[in-house]
């Protein structure tokens, strides 16, 4: 039966509600090529045939110890357990086929609400970029399925990214159960083959080879094995997933895309059940027997160069910000250059920001540098700054002393200058500036300017050719004005009887 429900569930669990939705879709799309379930194996304890040459094992750890009730309570070999209510604890099991009997049992107890897990185990990951982990597992039969069909078992965690192996199957007990994968990215993996789900976002992963997906029985025990490997860049379609279940090659995708600004944290074994909503009317368990963690040598961090070039006129002097990966933040000058460290091997997003208005950096603020792996990546930002819109006038040629008209000009001429608030012309400033008397200096009679006294601005500068003041006096100034534009007054001079 392969029947697609409605979950109804709260928004206030989406991420849930996705992955439930996309579960009982991805259930019934990959029925038709669902295959009967294979006899159980026998494994031995030494024989991992799948795990790819050259990995480091990180755990081996054979439920051989009490697991305690508590919060973040340490157990053996880096492990630890969150086990409030105590649901998780240690069984025995002889027919466990790795290391029995010790196994660890999770009880789904009458009344237990769907969306949560009876306990979460989990083992901290140091940034690895290749992993292997496999352990056997179990459901109980009978087997209540959750009406949305999802039915966790482990996951890998990094910072907005989960992988989760998945048992799939139909409310109740009547199966099949298809063992899957489910993604859960930032990046984009629309383009994966025989994959269903949002893009980006929750995805599910559905068996590709040798007969399409595994299909479980509750009460039997089963060897997981899964390996990934992290693309090299965001969007470089080269990263692998794959999964074994008894030895089976299940599935294997070579075009993933990972999130490789965001490593991989941590391992837990935090079997949620179902999505949300519903509550268990029997006892259920899962069980695990010997889980082996084994992870590749992580990639050198390596170092990023950011340099600005600015060029123009009004650069802005309290400089701007550099910020890689929306939390790393550094000022930096106009024209300088700043380096960030230690960054994780792969592809980064660097943003300038606190550029002034009347500045523009030529190839947009924001762009994603890749960073090799024990190299140094490097970025240059160019801002091209234009003046900023006229506030101001000021005398750029001050008037000299000179004879009374129409003896005599003020010479060299009178100019002039339009600026912004940082001082730099504005030479796209055409309008019209005006003089006139400020002081009035004249000793018998007050002098009267003149000659030309109001002129457009050329490139930003108004020159006054032609003016002479009509009476001899000592400390005259003159005042200029232009529309919406703040005037200014000149240094003092004389109009003289004789030279």
């Amino acid at each position: 039966m392969c029947a697609r429900r409605s979950l109804g569930a709260p928004p206030s669990d989406r991420r849930l509600a996705r992955l439930a939705l996309a579960a009982l879709l991805a259930f019934a799309a990959g029925c038709e090529h669902a295959e009967p379930p294979l006899a159980p194996l026998t494994f031995s304890s030494d024989a991992w045939p799948n795990e790819p040459v050259g990995l480091t094992v990180l755990s081996e750890y054979g439920f051989d110890e009490t697991l305690p009730t508590g919060v973040a309570v340490p157990l053996s070999d880096g492990w630890r357990i969150n086990n409030p209510a105590g649901y998780a604890t240690q069984a025995s099991d002889p027919g466990a086929p790795l290391s029995p009997p010790n196994v660890g049992q999770w009880r789904y107890p009458i009344g237990f609400a769907g969306g949560d897990a009876p306990a979460t185990m989990y083992h901290q990951l140091d940034s690895p970029h290749e992993m292997f982990f496999s352990y056997s597992w179990k459901a109980s039969t009978p087997w209540q399925g959750h009406p949305s069909g999802v039915n966790e078992i482990s996951f890998v965690v990094a910072q907005d990214n989960i992988l989760v192996v998945q048992m799939h199957g139909p409310p109740g007990g009547e199966g099949p159960y298809a063992l899957i994968v489910t993604t859960e990215f930032t990046t984009s993996n629309g383009h994966l083959e025989n994959s269903e789900g949002d893009d980006p976002g929750t995805r599910h992963l559905f068996g590709n080879v040798n007969g399409g997906n595994y299909i479980v029985t509750p009460g039997q025990w089963y060897q997981i094995e899964v390996y990934f490997k992290m693309s090299t860049t965001s969007a470089s379609r080269d990263g692998v997933i794959r999964w074994w279940v008894n030895g089976t090659l299940v599935g294997d995708y070579t075009t993933v895309n990972f999130d490789v600004t965001h490593p991989w944290e941590e391992f837990q074994f935090s079997p949620n059940w179902g999505g949300v909503g519903s509550a268990k009317t029997e006892e259920d368990h899962f069980w695990y027997d010997h889980v082996r963690l084994s992870v590749g040598t992580s990639p050198a961090p390596g170092d990023l160069m950011v340099t600005t070039n600015t060029s123009g006129l009004s650069l802005d002097p309290d400089g701007y910000t550099i910020t890689v990966d929306g939390s790393q933040s550094q000022a930096i000058a106009v024209n300088d250059s700043v380096a960030f460290t230690g960054l994780a091997t792969g592809d980064h997003v660097v943003t300038l920001s606190n550029v002034a208005g009347n500045c523009t950096a030529r190839d947009g603020p924001t762009r994603t540098v890749t960073v090799p792996s024990g190299g140094t990546a490097s970025t240059a930002f160019s801002v091209r700054c234009e003046p900023g819109p006229a506030t101001q006038l000021v005398f750029t040629v001050q008037p000299s002393n000179a004879l009374p008209y129409p003896a005599a000009t003020i010479q060299p001429p009178v100019k002039v200058s339009v600026l912004d608030a940082q001082g730099n012309t504005v030479m796209t400033f055409a309008g019209q500036v005006t003089i006139a008397i400020g002081r009035n200096g004249g000793v018998l009679v007050p002098g009267t300017l003149r000659g030309t006294q109001s002129v457009a601005a050329v490139n930003g500068v108004a020159t006054f050719p032609d003016l002479s003041i009509d009476q001899p006096g000592r400390g005259y100034t003159l005042r200029t004005a232009a529309l919406d534009l703040a005037g200014t007054e000149s240094a003092s001079f004389d109009i003289l009887m004789t030279r």
